[in-house]
């Protein structure tokens, strides 16, 4: 009983306080509606008539959706290339320029693109792309051939667009690797180094291993942005032509608040969710058993 007064009235409590607003926005705005979210996903609903439970019927309707298969392939081809791409290149434009007299340009410059919000990058690459831009400039140099407009080729506009979101999500990848291969212990470096490491060796078996802890948290970040990835294929396509580009983000907005079929949207929403903590977990598991 003492103990229980002393903790209430104590020093102890006060920490709780600061956090306590966060955890009432966490479990009001999210948790509530992850679960609303969820039982909505077993009815049939348009926003407007009674609600009608109809069970598993919106799961099963998923799997048989084509349009949703090929949403899901091409969510599957963000992420697979968002573990190469946004990693890979700033990881080495990091080594480059953490060496480099003229770093702190090189690594503003690439972090520019990150300041503008994804909608007007999305727009400004569009422009880039259309008819008037990029196809046009190659038109004018002979090259007549690539001279097309490549977001309105079905399959190809989805590589177009993950280059396009590259180009914005470089920038924050890029100053977490620096900061990370900046505060690395030099010891482990120096004794590699004179047990003869250098190059592609050194980094392999010593710098890598250390930016372990760095490079967890810019892939956990790609992964589960490549899966929310909205804003630019909306604006850039639609998903289009013929919902060919489409993510699950977009066929969940599509089919909850343009069909107005708000428990199948919900169902899509659902699994989107449970794909994206299922990886989260099994990602974050393997390297913490790894370490």
């Amino acid at each position: 009983m003492d103990k229980k007064k002393s903790f209430l009235s104590g020093k102890n409590f006060l920490p709780y306080l600061y956090v306590l607003p966060a955890a009432i926005m966490v479990v009001g705005f999210f948790i509530t509606s992850a679960i609303f979210t969820l039982l909505l996903s077993f009815t049939e609903w348009n926003g407007l008539s009674e609600v009608k439970f109809i069970g598993l019927a919106n799961y099963v309707k998923l799997f048989q959706d084509e349009y949703f298969i090929q949403s899901l392939l091409n969510t599957l081809i963000w992420v697979f290339s968002a573990l190469i791409i946004p990693v890979i290149i700033p990881l080495a434009f990091a080594i480059m320029i953490i060496s480099s007299r003229w770093g702190s340009v090189f690594k503003n410059l690439f972090y520019l693109p990150n300041a503008i919000s994804p909608t007007i990058g999305a727009l400004i690459m569009t422009s880039l792309l259309s008819n008037y831009g990029l196809p046009k400039l190659l038109e004018i140099m002979g090259l007549s051939e690539t001279s097309t407009y490549w977001l309105g080729i079905p399959y190809v506009n989805t590589f177009v667009m993950i280059g396009a979101s590259v180009w914005q999500a470089i920038g924050t990848n890029l100053v977490l690797l620096i900061v990370g291969l900046s505060n690395l212990p030099s010891e482990p470096i120096e004794a590699a180094r004179l047990d003869g490491a250098k190059g592609l060796q050194l980094y392999r078996y010593v710098v890598l291993p250390l930016l372990k802890p760095t490079l967890v948290i810019v892939l956990l970040m790609a992964i589960i942005n490549s899966f929310k990835t909205f804003d630019g294929i909306w604006l850039m396509t639609g998903g289009g032509p013929y919902r060919t580009s489409e993510t699950l983000a977009v066929t969940m907005y599509k089919e909850t608040f343009i069909n107005n079929s708000y428990g199948y949207g919900s169902a899509v929403a659902t699994v989107l969710s449970v794909i994206v903590l299922i990886i989260s977990i099994t990602y974050l598991r393997q390297t913490f058993k790894e370490d």
